[in-house]
């Protein structure tokens, strides 16, 4: 990049702030160093309550997380395309895991090499003692090195979760896995807010978590094209106002429950 380009972004990027209504951003790799430096007065990036990062140049891991806290009105983050980092949100210093509890919404998009969130070099999106109790909403797009997003522990903090959506990460094999060293399959996650949960193209998808499950407010289930997913956990599965589930665009009543329910349909699939 030369010298007359980073001016020219600087520039924008300054006169964006000064927007009195500025609510939302899309900023790369320099503009969010500035934001961590320092470089812009604090009652500017107050006005911002939505960012998206769009990454272009090749990082090693993504900036520590700590620059949440330059954005104490955040609510919504968008990370986008990225090809080199494996690690996001660095759990580097514990403190700053604070500071995404602010997040409400969180989208995670085309980040090919994404493996988890923390210095682990397991492939998750969430495997250090982090917390995302306020987040309402989640979609994951196009992340094909991921193996799983949760632990079992980070899953049930996820108390104001209402909407999940999880589509084309070729390698994922579960929602949430357990903890190491977790053996029993009757531990029951609650997820007490989430009303829709969309997966969709998950090619390896096996179930959502292998113990017992419980969704008493979800409305609308929907599983496509998640060849090897016979059923959604391996232990039970509470859904109170769940009627019907969507499967490869069919509606489908359940019968009994959904796991029985997707049985029948998998045996189908295999009949046929």
């Amino acid at each position: 990049m030369t010298l007359i380009t980073c001016f020219y972004l600087v520039i924008g990027f300054s006169l964006q702030l000064i927007t009195p209504n500025l609510e939302h951003l899309t900023l790369g790799e320099n503009e969010l160093k500035m934001i961590v430096a320092g470089e812009f007065q604090k009652n500017l990036l107050d006005k911002l309550k939505a960012l998206t990062l769009y990454f272009e140049i090749e990082w090693d891991e993504f900036l520590d997380y700590g620059f949440l806290q330059q954005l104490p009105n955040v609510k919504k983050l968008n990370v986008v395309r990225r090809r080199s980092f494996k690690v996001i949100f660095c759990h580097q210093t514990p403190d700053n895991s604070e500071h995404l509890l602010q997040l409400k919404e969180l989208y995670l998009e085309s980040l090919a090499e994404l493996v988890s969130i923390s210095s682990s070099s397991l492939e998750k999106v969430v495997s250090c003692r982090v917390s995302f109790s306020n987040l309402i909403c989640l979609k994951v797009h196009n992340c094909h090195r991921l193996s799983y997003l949760f632990t079992s522990s980070i899953a049930q903090s996820l108390a104001q979760l209402q909407r999940m959506e999880i589509n084309e990460c070729k390698s994922i094999e579960e929602i949430v896995s357990k903890e190491e060293g977790e053996e029993s399959n009757e531990d029951e996650i609650i997820f007490p807010q989430l009303s829709c949960l969309n997966l969709d193209s998950l090619l390896k998808l096996r179930r959502f978590y292998r113990g017992s499950l419980s969704f008493p407010l979800l409305e609308e289930l929907s599983i496509k094209f998640c060849e090897e997913m016979e059923t959604l956990c391996g232990g039970t599965v509470k859904i109170d106002k769940l009627s019907q589930v969507n499967i490869n665009y069919m509606t489908i009543s359940l019968e009994s429950n959904i796991n029985s329910t997707m049985r029948k349909q998998f045996v189908k699939k295999v009949c046929v």
